[in-house]
């Protein structure tokens, strides 16, 4: 899919608010972060596996932000040189 930077950044900021995208990365948080609570003392297995999947949503949010904030940077260009 061949996307603008600015398609992009509208698309990443409508799913970074849409509700249930919301709703869904705080609960995958949450059970990550229960989870973790629950592993047994010698569980660094668990623990790591853990690590990475939480490693792993904030990587997903980061790209959607990322695109945000590139489609921003764009728009912000865009206008200054309109203002010459």
């Amino acid at each position: 899919m061949d996307l603008t930077t600015e398609q992009r950044g509208r698309r990443a900021k409508e799913i970074l608010e849409d509700e249930v995208f919301a709703s869904v990365v705080s609960g995958v948080r949450e059970q990550i972060v229960a989870q973790w609570h629950l592993t047994k003392l010698n569980d660094k297995g668990m623990r790591e596996d853990l690590y990475m999947q939480s490693r792993g949503l904030d990587e997903v949010v980061r790209g959607l932000r990322t695109h945000v904030a590139n489609w921003t940077m764009e728009k912000t260009r865009t206008s200054k040189k309109r203002r010459k």
